[in-house]
């Protein structure tokens, strides 16, 4: 993944993701935002 940016003052990500992003892309961004929950809290 490249380009995600985050919030200065909150931390975490923000992702926008439209209708040309793939079903399996999708999937990869939610196994990367459960892992970052996982670790991050």
């Amino acid at each position: 993944m490249v380009g995600l940016k985050g919030y200065r003052d909150i931390g975490g990500i923000r992702v926008s993701a439209y209708n040309a992003v793939s079903v399996k892309d999708v999937e990869t961004l939610v196994d990367f935002m459960e892992e970052f929950v996982r670790k991050n809290g």
